[in-house]
C-alpha cells in the first residue's frame, strides 16, 4: 500500500492552522475516509488525532449527508475538545459538494 501524506491549512477560529495528515484506510464501497493527523497544530494540543468522514446516499430523495467523526485524546483535562474543527468540517463538506456538482 503506498503512504499518502498531505500537508492541510485551515482557519480554527479566525487563526491560520496547519497540520500533516496520513491516510489510514479508504473504503470505496461505503463512502468512507479516515484520516491520521501526524503533526501541526492539533497536536500541541493532542497527544493522537483521527478524522474519519463518510458520505451516505440518501434513501427517498437525492443527495447524500456528511458524516464526520473525530476521535481524540487530549494531553490533559485543561484541553477543550476540537470543537473549533466543525466549521473546518463544514467548509470541507461545501468545497467537496461543489467538486461533485461540478461533475455533473
Amino acid at each position: 500500500m503506498n503512504i499518502y501524506v498531505k500537508k492541510v491549512k485551515f482557519d480554527a477560529d479566525g487563526e491560520a492552522k496547519v497540520l500533516k495528515e496520513r491516510i489510514e484506510s479508504i473504503d470505496a464501497e461505503n463512502n468512507r475516509a479516515t484520516y491520521r493527523v501526524l503533526e501541526g497544530d492539533l497536536m500541541n494540543e493532542y497527544k493522537s488525532f483521527v478524522i474519519t468522514f463518510q458520505v451516505t446516499p440518501k434513501e427517498e430523495e437525492p443527495g447524500s449527508v456528511a458524516h464526520w467523526h473525530f476521535e481524540y485524546e487530549k494531553i490533559n483535562e485543561d484541553v477543550a475538545h476540537p470543537e473549533t474543527l466543525l466549521q473546518f468540517a463544514v467548509e470541507v463538506s461545501k468545497e467537496i459538494d461543489e467538486h461533485l456538482l461540478s461533475e455533473e
